[in-house]
């Protein structure tokens, strides 16, 4: 049995949704398959001005 879902938002610095939500796998430590497996999408995209008032260089994932 599953246990209550954990929700963990992360701002990302990827113009592609799939990869935006790749890095953010790799960032929690996560892994696709198996025990450590995470639900994971895309919620909104970021706009220029907010990519750059979060402080957020090309490709990086930040804990929101």
């Amino acid at each position: 049995m599953l246990g209550a879902p954990s929700f963990e938002y992360c701002n990302v610095a990827i113009a592609s949704p799939d990869k935006a939500v790749e890095a953010t796998r790799k960032y929690l430590g996560k892994v696709k398959d198996g025990a450590g497996a995470v639900d994971a999408s895309t919620v909104r995209k970021l706009s220029s001005a907010e990519v750059a008032a979060l402080g957020l260089k090309a490709g990086e994932v930040k804990p929101a």
